[in-house]
């Protein structure tokens, strides 16, 4: 009998087709344009008005590359600047979700998410710039805010804060990360600071001054030991360096 056609030979398996290498790597550039065009944009933007056109020119000179290669990517200015709120607040979310989320105490929690975005503004300014500029802090379906008063709720629960109102303590916590924040950028504090702040956030809460201090260094000394391996944006020159040497 005549072999049938197309029948796969004995010990082999269907296979989907390899993408071809030039596609996988025009993909590759196109991604690293994409998130070198974003970079410049926070770099000119963070602080400052957004007037369209001028300050496309900024960008594309900070990018030293062509406002064609610009429009390649976003449309207008406000699309780009959209997508990267987006896209930051979504890669903080879950950036951060690797050291937070896997703490059960509502103190530590509360004390590892403050110092984690007050940290990220020490080590980029323009991060912390950009962020305060379009006011992502901010909003009631904010999922930053939300995890705020979600563990504002825990601590309630557990006994660990006395608070009359989840949205009042939620509001002191964010305006202090706002103001710190911007204090921070405009490089008037260090790491001590960051710990200050959050120990005094704990106390607002009705955390005792030894268990408030203990809780801010302890959650400190686990973020500066796992973020380099777990944050993408955690940077062991420049300022972060100062994190090693931290009580």
């Amino acid at each position: 009998m005549a072999p049938l056609r197309n029948a796969s030979l004995p010990g082999t398996a269907d296979t989907k087709p390899q993408e071809d290498h030039r596609v996988r790597v025009a993909r590759e550039k196109r991604k690293r344009m994409r998130a070198h065009l974003m970079q410049s944009i926070i770099a000119v933007c963070s602080g400052r008005k957004l007037t369209g056109s001028t300050v496309i020119e900024d960008v594309v000179r900070h990018a030293e590359v062509s406002r064609g290669t610009f429009y390649k990517y976003f449309e207008t200015l406000d699309e780009a600047v959209i997508e990267i709120a987006s896209e930051l607040a979504e890669e903080m979310t879950v950036g951060i979700s690797s050291v937070y989320d896997v703490l059960d105490d509502p103190i530590l929690r509360t004390a590892t998410g403050f110092q984690t975005f007050l940290s990220r503004s020490l080590i980029d300014p323009n991060w912390g710039a950009f962020i305060i500029h379009l006011d992502l802090l901010n909003g009631e379906q904010n999922q930053i805010a939300s995890k705020v008063k979600g563990d504002i709720r825990l601590g309630i629960q557990t006994g660990d804060y006395f608070v009359k109102s989840v949205d009042t303590a939620a509001d002191l916590l964010m305006g202090a990360k706002h103001e710190a924040i911007r204090r921070i950028i405009a490089g008037e504090h260090d790491v001590s600071y960051i710990q200050d702040m959050a120990a005094m956030v704990l106390k607002s809460f009705g955390v005792s001054h030894h268990k408030a201090e203990k809780s801010v260094v302890h959650s400190f000394e686990r973020l500066c030991k796992l973020a380099p391996a777990k944050l993408s944006w955690w940077k062991t020159d420049g300022p972060a360096a100062q994190f090693r040497s931290a009580p």
